[in-house]
């Protein structure tokens, strides 16, 4: 079945333990926070907000982005996963097309940043497939960040 759309659904009281209890593959578990702990992250980060990814009206992946601009003048992806019996399926894909179409809405929004860690070779394999560039920058903690030019 080929999916063309996924749809991003603000995450809810009535939706956060689907959400929760979307996991990666065992291997990828040091890849991405798990989807709990983003949702904490997501309560202190007040520029940002988690949405369900949702192919037909399942869920799929999490993700959370700036809903406004950032102290440091760009948006943010701060996380994302797709879950593991739903990787390989292009939803990863369609997801981070769904956020550039959203955020590049805004007039404020020139650039949409996104960092991973340095051994996550899919991660960054994926952002490239979308758009994004290695800017050259890494985070405090070493995580490669990509930049998307929206204008």
């Amino acid at each position: 079945m080929d999916i063309e759309q996924v749809t991003l659904q603000p995450i809810t009281k009535e939706n956060e333990l689907m959400c929760i209890y979307l996991k990666p593959r065992e291997d990828q578990l040091d890849l991405v926070a798990s989807n709990a702990d983003s949702l904490i992250h997501a309560t202190k980060e007040i520029t940002s907000k988690p949405y369900g990814i949702l192919a037909e009206d399942q869920m799929v992946g999490f993700i959370l982005f700036d809903n406004e601009i950032y102290n440091d003048g760009y948006y943010w992806i701060l996380r994302f996963m797709i879950d593991e019996k739903y990787q390989g399926k292009g939803y990863g894909k369609l997801a981070i097309q769904e956020v550039i179409r959203m955020l590049q809405e805004r007039s404020d929004c020139q650039q949409i940043r996104v960092s991973h860690v340095p051994h996550n070779i899919a991660a960054n394999a994926l952002y490239k497939r979308c758009g994004f560039q290695e800017t050259g920058e890494f985070e405090d903690n070493g995580d490669i960040i990509l930049s998307y030019q929206v204008r």
